[in-house]
């Protein structure tokens, strides 16, 4: 006991105070405050921090990523109280870039285990986009082909169903409950703070649909810096574009025409794009809040394929007075818009019009609203977050409602419990998320629900310049449909499956900006609702259900250098990778006749379902993805005039089938190609591709 209030004494004198960004004068949150002969804290919400030490001389450091060290030396007398303010300048000797979509906690860039590229608000203000996708296609490795993103050759062409790529806002999915469709045209882009790709696996941390990489937007905060600028309350942009589309050079393209003047040809009337963003944000005591929204119309370039769309944002957070350490809000995303598309061209000399003149004109109004409340004391952090995502999509052909409307329901939930041991310099992160989807639809042949459970936790630990990193998840997921389906001879209404997936990295700091990396991760994706149970034509094409279809697994593996270059003024880096991913009854969208074909009693030469002809979703056995990519990146001045921002990078890979004569589909009827030459009565690589050396729908 007296042992006991000799120690309490001993650390009854305090500092306390605010740390805050020098230039922005904005409050930093979890700064750490380290004794030099041991104990420490670290600054909650609002930036400020309460410190017990002994009297006398105490030395304390003040650390923050991407911020430059302060050390103080202060004397306290005994029982005596003080107060300290801090002012942290941005670190000129680093990379200088923070994520946090690595460890789910903020990182340097160039300590990560794990390939990842920042794309800085800059570049798409500079290009300024009307759509993120966009500015996704500027990453080296990354392409977005009808909506789906492919990173490093991880997936092919699937028309919107399902994806391995995880697509998030602020660490929260944004991907259809039923079609697995990323939904890219609810991101803000007028608010961007920055955009984070992970290449790889990265499924143990973030779940199914995160078996290729993921793309994390991180929203911005209303920022004090840009506030003082403004003349008017709070800080307001807004942004306008229009654009003309150009003539196609054949003439015989030229669908959208009006009579010369002369009579004869059309004369070619030219396409047009408009659209304005606006974004208002503020602070107003204790509550952040941005407001913001699109309103975009796009002519298109090919016949039907019209956009009209208006979307609209709130993002709020409020800083509780009461409770130190809380802090809760809402945000928000509505979307509404009338779109058209199609799959199949009418041929050579008409590439611009859609077979059959059959465009799907699609009505969708899409919102997500998502609450959430995050707590910090000491070096614990509880976070949870909601989200309500709503997707209803009203379908129609030559204005008639076909029966292949969709709409569903998704309630997510994310728990997670982050801490801190200074003194092991290990930070656990842990948690609990859990889906719920209820789709009602045509198209997905009736009432489905799906369930998505799961439990992940990963340890890093900071070793001098050695950086490790360990994760695991159990996933497990539960596919109901009202209707009855015969699977290996047995009748099923539900369908589930799960699996555990575990990744691991170590980064080697070899000298003062030269970092080694290596990294081993495991993936997994359950097939979504479109891919089980689409039935549908989507502008003359059918497109097949496949109840049999069973999950992907795959694991990936890299090895990669990043060093630091500094020219002047000038700082970025150059990042070396090499890449082998390998994967297991990998899910591809195929071509074939699976079902008998039936004839048009209006047409003898027509048919109803385009002669059994179509897509399916397929397992098509084992394939791998190897290459190299290299990337070079960096902003500043060369000299005292001249800026540049810089983003460039090669990526060469070698997507491959390991079994390419493996029949992995059995046709329903053959197909007769060459004049009936050639008979193809099941699907393998080498009979279905046009270069069966690589995998489909890469480039």
């Amino acid at each position: 006991m007296i042992g006991m209030l000799f120690f309490e004494a001993a650390k009854a004198q305090k500092i306390s105070g605010t740390i805050t960004d020098a230039t922005t004068k904005e409050a930093l949150i979890g700064v750490n405050i380290v004794l030099t002969n041991g104990g420490g804290t670290s600054t909650d919400i609002d930036g400020k921090y309460l410190l017990q030490i002994a009297e006398g001389e105490q030395k304390i450091t003040f650390k923050y990523i991407g911020y430059e060290d302060i050390v103080k030396t202060i004397t306290v007398q005994k029982n005596e109280s003080k107060t300290l303010n801090i002012a942290l300048s941005p670190s000129t000797k680093q990379l200088g870039t923070v994520v946090v979509s690595a460890g789910r906690f903020e990182q340097k860039i160039e300590e990560i285990t794990v390939s990842m590229e920042v794309i800085k608000p800059s570049l798409i203000e500079n290009k300024n986009t009307t759509d993120i996708q966009t500015v996704m296609d500027q990453i080296p490795g990354v392409n977005i082909t009808d909506g789906q993103a492919n990173i490093r050759g991880g997936s092919g062409w699937s028309y919107g169903a399902g994806t391995r790529v995880l697509v998030m806002v602020d660490d929260m999915p944004l991907i259809s409950g039923d079609a697995g469709q990323v939904q890219w045209k609810l991101i803000a882009t007028e608010n961007i703070n920055q955009v984070e790709v992970i290449k790889g696996a990265a499924s143990a941390l973030y779940g199914s649909s995160a078996l290729n990489g993921i793309i994390n937007i991180r929203t911005a905060f209303p920022s004090q810096k840009d506030i003082d600028k403004n003349e008017l309350p709070g800080f307001t942009k807004v942004t306008m574009h229009f654009g003309l589309i150009d003539v196609p050079k054949r003439k015989e393209l030229h669908w959208n025409g009006i009579p010369s003047n002369q009579g004869g040809e059309l004369v070619y009337k030219r396409r047009a794009f408009k659209g304005i963003e606006f974004l208002q944000s503020m602070k107003l005591n204790n509550l952040d809040l941005s407001l913001g929204g699109n309103i975009f119309k796009d002519d298109g370039f090919r016949k039907g394929e019209i956009t009209d769309r208006k979307r609209f944002n709130i993002n709020s957070t409020y800083k509780s007075k009461k409770i130190e350490g809380l802090s809760y809000g809402v945000n928000g995303n509505f979307l509404f818009q009338t779109t058209g598309s199609a799959i199949v061209w009418d041929g050579y000399d008409r590439a611009y019009i859609p077979l059959n003149n059959e465009i799907t004109n699609t009505n969708g109004d899409t919102y997500n609203v998502d609450p959430f409340v995050t707590y910090l004391t000491g070096n614990n952090r509880h976070s949870l977050r909601t989200r309500y995502l709503k997707v209803v999509n009203d379908n129609s052909t030559k204005g008639q409602d076909d029966g292949q409307d969709n709409e569903s329901e998704t309630y997510y939930t994310d728990y997670q419990w982050q801490k801190n041991i200074e003194a092991y310099n290990l930070r656990i992160t842990t948690g609990t998320t859990n889906e719920m989807v209820y789709a009602r639809s045509d198209i997905f042949q009736g009432n489905n629900t799906r369930e998505n459970h799961s439990l992940y936790t990963q340890l890093d630990k900071k070793m001098g310049r050695v950086n490790l990193s360990f994760g695991a998840r159990y996933e497990n997921f539960k596919i109901s449909s009202e209707k009855k389906y015969l699977i290996d001879g047995d009748s099923l209404k539900s369908f589930s499956a799960g699996k555990p997936v575990f990744r691991t990295g170590i980064n080697y700091q070899a000298a003062e900006a030269t970092y080694l990396r290596a990294s081993w991760g495991q993936g997994y994706r359950f097939p979504s609702m479109a891919e089980l149970f689409i039935s549908a034509n989507q502008a003359g094409i059918e497109i097949y259900p496949n109840p049999e279809l069973k999950p992907e697994s795959g694991w990936s593996s890299e090895l990669g250098i990043k060093q630091g270059v500094k020219v002047g003024n000038w700082m970025g880096y150059l990042d070396l990778a090499g890449f082998l991913m390998q994967y297991d009854d990998m899910m591809e969208f195929s071509f074939g006749k699976f079902a008998e074909h039936q004839p048009d009693p209006n047409n003898s030469n027509g048919s109803l379902n385009f002669y059994g002809l179509g897509f399916k979703s397929i397992n098509v056995g084992k394939t791998q993805i190897s290459g190299i990519e290299v990337t070079i990146t960096g902003q500043g001045k060369i000299n005292n005039e001249l800026e540049i921002n810089l983003l460039a990078g090669y990526t060469y890979m070698q997507p491959i089938s390991l079994s390419p004569d493996e029949v992995y589909e059995v046709l329903d009827e053959p197909m007769y190609l060459n004049g009936g030459a050639t008979i193809i009565d099941s699907l393998t690589y080498s009979n279905s591709s046009s270069d069966p050396s690589i995998l489909k729908y890469r480039y």
